[in-house]
């Protein structure tokens, strides 16, 4: 769903949790209506990133901090730091992600553990490090320990399909062919039945990058229409900041099919406005 349909109900949602709080409840269960309001927060504040709005989404990280503090569930923190990633590129998203996991506890939260490590692993590749494949190694070895749909509310969608994702973003950063190829055919297959559009949109494009990287155009323009389609749809602003790196590609080519996606693309963006600063 696009940010705008859910941020009037997430936000009334926090707003009846804070009340809640300062009725005095029982500790028990003031503690996991802490906890409950740090996720909530942490949700929050990533909508108001996607709706362009900073000032806002700054204020509900604030929140989120507080009751992760107060919660005594530390971890919150973690996903905050990690969507905070999202918003930005290069070492200033290694250090949000590496800032993240100093909130993991010593053992368990492995499907947390695993997120962590696989977007470290995108982002390093962007910047070239060769480490990149040893977190992603790990990420994996994480993720078969995980049990995602169990462990938190923010978890629940890393499946096998969105470390493919991973895998495929990570190798086409690195310039990797072979792998690209083996973890592209996964992503696919795992989006068989993929509803997530926003994720659609980032596995889409992630592709079409790749295929641009090995000359193929026709499936590089395809795979990048599929991507914007799925990103418009959703207005999703983390779709369309991802479409980013396949501009650049775009830009390049005198195809007439690629300068009229790169002319669609401009054109949507615009439509949905710049992003959040």
């Amino acid at each position: 769903m696009p940010a705008r349909a859910i941020y009037q109900g997430l936000t009334t949602h926090i707003n009846e949790l804070s009340t809640l709080l300062q009725s005095g409840p029982p500790e028990r269960c003031r503690r996991r209506l802490a906890a409950t309001t740090g996720e909530a927060a942490t949700l929050a504040s990533w909508i108001a990133w996607d709706l362009k709005q900073p000032a806002q989404s700054a204020s509900f990280e604030r929140v989120a901090a507080l009751a992760a503090e107060e919660s005594g569930h530390r971890v919150i923190q973690a996903c905050t730091y990690a969507y905070r990633s999202y918003a930005t590129t290069g070492p200033e998203a290694v250090e949000h992600i590496r800032h993240a996991q100093q909130f993991l506890p010593a053992e368990g939260d492995d499907a947390t553990r695993a997120w962590l490590l696989a977007r470290e692993a995108e982002e390093l590749a962007a910047l070239g490090d060769g480490q990149a494949v040893e977190l992603l190694q790990r990420a994996e070895e994480a993720h078969t320990r995980a049990r995602p749909h169990r462990e938190r509310a923010w978890t629940r969608f890393l499946d096998a399909g969105r470390i493919a994702a991973f895998q495929l973003s990570t190798y086409v950063r690195l310039g990797d062919e072979q792998h690209v190829t083996e973890a592209g055919q996964a992503a696919l297959a795992a989006l068989g039945q993929d509803e997530d559009q926003k994720r659609v949109s980032v596995v889409y494009t992630d592709i079409a990058q790749a295929q641009l990287q090995i000359g193929d155009v026709t499936e590089g323009v395809t795979y990048a229409r599929r991507a914007l389609e799925a990103a418009h749809r959703t207005e999703s602003t983390w779709g369309m900041q991802h479409l980013t790196k396949v501009e650049k590609a775009l830009a390049a080519r005198p195809d007439h099919a690629a300068r009229e996606l790169l002319g669609d693309i401009r054109a949507t963006r615009r439509a949905l406005g710049p992003s959040p600063a």
